[in-house]
């Protein structure tokens, strides 16, 4: 979608996502702000860096100069054991952080027009086979909670004349990071397989389509309050195992038990035994087109060769 160049700032510029995100903006012809923790010469698809070493700490004031719109990713990991010192860092990265994004608009002399937001398909919990469309009530659980003061921070910036696009992003597919790159490693020991019973719901999406629907968040008017970053086909988790053990070559008939999770992963493995059927509807009124809607094909590209 062509649309006006803008200047862009990226809290989490250095991530995963952040950095396609960021050589996505560039390709285009944006012009790319980042935030990182420490200070950074600016590079091909980073035209200045600022320094935010903490989300607890307001953004530089000079950040958001020129600033047009801003994307903000910047999150600790969910993924590993919970302790509570490691909770607090996810709540606090989220919701402190967020705040300290919307502080600085306010302080902004010239205000975004836009501020797309990351949230999660944790918002919704543990939901069994029903189909989550964004209108649906959010879950009961740790990160449901995370997510709703998440959303609730940034939604704060509508009342600065602000629009706001909340993506609850699901699992994200790429062999370089995100959920796929920690699914793999048992598939390539010839150990993967389901995880619990395996007819949990999981809701996935390529990069490239996270990517692209940040940009469509970016730049179309209409695209506010929570959209479902996650493909229109979620698949049970037996049928995503076997998917995985198919692109990667590998048998996928050696499942990991929910208790030896529990065990293992404490808290967090409710996170893979929790079933999430979460459904673009906002998305697809929008009119974004998926490049890859469906799993194997998706998986195919990502692993080929």
């Amino acid at each position: 979608m062509a649309s006006t160049p803008k200047t862009v700032l990226i809290t989490g510029a250095t991530g995963f996502v952040g950095q396609r995100v960021a050589r996505a903006l560039t390709q285009r012809g944006d012009r790319v702000i980042g935030l990182s923790r420490g200070a950074r010469e600016p590079s091909e698809h980073v035209a200045r860096w600022h320094v935010w070493s903490s989300p607890g700490e307001p953004l530089p004031a000079a950040a958001l100069d020129g600033v047009d719109a801003i994307v903000h990713l910047a999150g600790e990991p969910v993924a590993g054991r919970w302790s509570a010192a490691k909770k607090a860092r996810i709540r606090d990265s989220r919701v402190l952080g967020t705040r300290g994004v919307v502080a600085a608009i306010a302080a902004a002399a010239s205000r975004p027009g836009v501020l797309v937001s990351a949230s999660a398909i944790g918002y919704y919990g543990d939901r069994g086979d029903d189909a989550l469309i964004e209108s649906a009530a959010p879950g009961e659980d740790f990160l449901a909670e995370v997510c709703t003061a998440w959303e609730a921070e940034a939604r704060a910036a509508e009342q600065l004349g602000v629009r706001v696009a909340s993506l609850r992003i699901g699992l994200v597919m790429h062999p370089d990071g995100g959920a796929l790159a920690k699914m793999m490693t048992p598939f390539k020991l010839c150990l993967g397989g389901k995880m619990g019973g395996g007819r949990q719901w999981m809701s996935w999406i390529h990069l490239d389509d996270l990517v692209g629907l940040v940009l469509f968040a970016l730049d179309v008017a209409e695209a506010r309050g929570p959209i479902n970053a996650t493909a229109p086909e979620p698949v049970r988790n037996r049928a995503f195992a076997k998917a995985l053990g198919r692109a990667l070559h590998r048998p996928s008939f050696i499942p990991a038990p929910g208790f030896a999770l529990r065990v293992a992963l404490g808290e967090f493995s409710t996170e893979l035994l929790s079933s999430k059927r979460v459904l673009p509807d906002r998305a697809a009124a929008l009119g974004y087109r998926f490049s890859w809607p469906a799993l194997q094909p998706a998986l195919d590209d990502l692993l080929a060769g």
